[in-house]
């Protein structure tokens, strides 16, 4: 079972591990720069392959397409 957690909220959405073959994770940062200015960074994690029992948090949103389940986190 894949459970998500998305921000600001304390339930999370499960998922049947079945119905996904891959899971995509990309994240995004912002870092704070001069003059209060905040640089943002996309970071492309990678991908997992026959996901069994995850858990993630901090999720921006999510999207399942093709069996891929497409997470995007934000910190």
């Amino acid at each position: 079972m894949i459970l998500i957690q998305k921000r600001y909220r304390d339930d999370a959405e499960e998922i049947n591990e079945g119905d996904i073959d891959r899971v995509e994770i990309t994240v995004t940062m912002y870092k704070k720069v001069c003059c209060g200015h905040k640089e943002k960074k996309v970071i492309d994690l990678g991908w997992i392959s026959e996901p069994k029992d995850m858990q993630l948090s901090n999720v921006k949103e999510y999207s399942i397409e093709a069996r891929i389940l497409s997470v995007f986190i934000e910190l």
